[in-house]
């Protein structure tokens, strides 16, 4: 039973959620102390890929719901909306692209845009993985994925693309 059929925290007891601002953490718990996890990051260039999102340019963080039941209906009814619990405790929505895979993408600052193609093409797959079958080291991997820079930076990418199957190109404006 969780969050809002739960009333009350699973390890202190507390009142669980009780206005609007209140934390529910794994719907289960009030606070992070009490879920056993550290204090979620008050910085969104700190917090991890999986709680924050590109707005405008800038890191912003997701909005958190407490329960499935706050989402708001037009988004649970879409297909291509899902919902999962990140490693802080809070319950995000993300959304995926329906019908064909993305072929083509332009970016527009190379430092960050990279780096947020690299890790969502690695999707589920670990680094160690991914780092094993473009025949480089896991930490060449995670400095790419940072944006990191690194002497062998072009090589490992090169590689790493070649393992996903990604083509690297340019698109040049014509009639100059």
């Amino acid at each position: 039973m969780l969050f809002p059929e739960r009333q009350r925290c699973k390890k202190c007891g507390r009142g669980l959620g009780l206005r609007p601002q209140d934390p529910v953490l794994f719907g289960l718990y009030c606070t992070p102390r009490c879920a056993g996890i550290a204090n979620p990051a008050t910085r969104p260039e700190d917090a991890p890929r999986e709680c924050t999102t590109m707005r405008d340019g800038r890191k912003v963080f997701k909005r958190i719901y407490r329960s499935v039941g706050e989402i708001p209906d037009r988004l649970r009814e879409d297909p291509s909306t899902s919902w999962y619990t990140c490693a802080s405790g809070h319950l995000h929505i993300g959304h995926t692209r329906m019908g064909e895979r993305e072929k083509f993408r332009m970016f527009e600052d190379l430092a960050v845009d990279l780096p947020d193609l690299l890790v969502k093409l690695r999707g589920q797959a670990t680094r160690k993985q991914v780092a094993e079958v473009a025949g480089v080291r896991p930490i060449r991997l995670k400095e790419l994925e940072e944006g990191v820079e690194h002497p062998e930076g072009l090589k490992t990418l090169g590689k790493v693309l070649k393992a996903y199957r990604v083509r690297l190109g340019v698109a040049m404006q014509t009639g100059r």
